[in-house]
Parts: structure tokens; C-alpha cells; sequence
């Protein structure tokens, strides 16, 4: 199984920076992505394989778009996708991923996964949800106990507002900040919001039950 490496999106030719826009637009529908173009305030890391030889010119595999948040050592992770489906490229990505963001002095990766608990969905969905949970968990990601978490998107994802949790991975040895921490950081700098904000007082209060 040949190695990833991960590129910086500004470094791509136009044929590869057209595959990376049709992995993420079929890894996720419609009302839960961003347009495009709006993602590249963040920083846009693309996954490609590394043939044998070295090569670096082979097509993309996945993307992943993150976000420092402010001037803590940790990382939001806006979006992870992969091309096709299979050949271990989904673990082989975030794996590739913590291994650069600890390189660079990071301790956290940090991000939003969907809750299958939420009311109202299918079994599909449910089934979906927890599956996505259990990749994580298998790459070394905590699910956080938090609830109420609903972080507001704005028009971001056409007025979607899926129920959410709140996962973590550590990236070094020092383990994970306290939860209050990252909850208050992800809430305070990912989405702007003030610290006696009602989205960001809800989930705080789970914490204390």
C-alpha cells in the first residue's frame, strides 16, 4: 500500500485542483457543504499517493481542511473527505494528517461529527453516523461528552442545522486539554461566538450534570 503525502491545494495544477472539488462535492451533499471557493480561507491540505519511485504527480485521494484557532496549539477540522471508497486511504489520511500537525507543534485536532442520536433521522443515518464515530475512534479520536452542542453555521450550510458532537485527537503526549477548554476554544474561535452565548452556555451546562 504506497504511502500519502500531503500537499497545500495552492501547489496544484488545474486538473488536480478540479479532482480535489469533485471529492469533496461528492463526499458530501449539498446542505452540508460550503461553496467551494469559501473554503480556501482555511488551509486546504490534499491527500495523493506516493507511488514507488517517489512520484508525487499521482491524482488526489482525499482532502482536508483545517483551521488553527487562534493562538492555542490546536487544529479544527473543517472537512475531511476521500475519493473512493476502500484501500485504507480514510485512516492512512488522518494519520498522515496528525503526523504533520504534530511536526508543526500542534497538541490538538479537534472537530464537529454528526450525532446519530439526533431526532428525527432514519436508520440509515443513524447507522451512518455511528460508523463515521468508529473511524475516528479506531484513528486515536475521543468522542468528547458533550451535549447540546449546536454551534451555529449561518447561511454556511443552506440553513442545515444538523445535531451535532464534538470529537477530539491528541497529537501529543500531553493527552487532551480539559473538555471545558476545547469546548469554550472550538465555540469561541471556530464560530466567533461569546462566552455567555446561549450555544456556548447549553453544552457547558451538560458538562456539570
Amino acid at each position: 500500500m504506497n504511502d500519502l503525502v500531503l500537499r497545500d491545494w495552492a501547489g496544484l495544477d488545474a486538473p488536480h485542483r478540479d479532482r480535489v472539488r469533485e471529492i469533496y462535492e461528492d463526499a458530501f451533499p449539498p446542505e452540508l457543504r460550503a461553496p467551494f471557493e469559501d473554503l480556501l480561507v482555511d488551509r486546504l491540505l490534499v491527500a495523493v499517493p506516493v507511488p514507488e519511485g517517489g512520484d508525487h504527480g499521482a491524482d488526489p485521494v482525499g482532502l482536508a481542511l483545517v483551521r488553527d484557532l487562534g493562538s492555542t496549539d490546536w487544529t479544527f477540522l473543517r472537512y475531511l473527505a476521500i475519493g473512493p471508497r476502500g484501500g485504507g486511504h480514510g485512516s492512512r489520511l488522518v494519520a498522515a494528517l496528525a503526523a504533520l500537525l504534530a511536526a508543526e507543534g500542534r497538541r490538538v485536532l479537534v472537530w464537529d461529527v454528526e450525532d446519530p442520536d439526533e431526532p428525527g433521522i432514519g436508520p440509515e443515518a443513524v447507522e451512518e453516523h455511528r460508523r463515521r464515530i468508529v473511524f475516528y475512534e479506531r484513528a486515536g479520536g475521543v468522542l468528547l461528552p458533550v451535549r447540546e452542542y449546536a454551534p451555529p453555521h449561518g447561511d454556511e450550510l443552506d440553513g442545515h442545522a444538523p445535531s451535532l458532537r464534538l470529537m477530539a485527537l491528541p497529537l501529543t503526549d500531553a493527552g487532551l486539554p480539559a473538555v471545558r477548554d476545547l469546548l469554550v476554544g472550538v465555540m469561541t474561535l471556530r464560530y466567533e461566538l461569546d462566552v455567555d452565548h446561549p450555544a456556548v452556555l447549553a453544552p457547558l451546562a451538560t458538562l456539570e450534570e
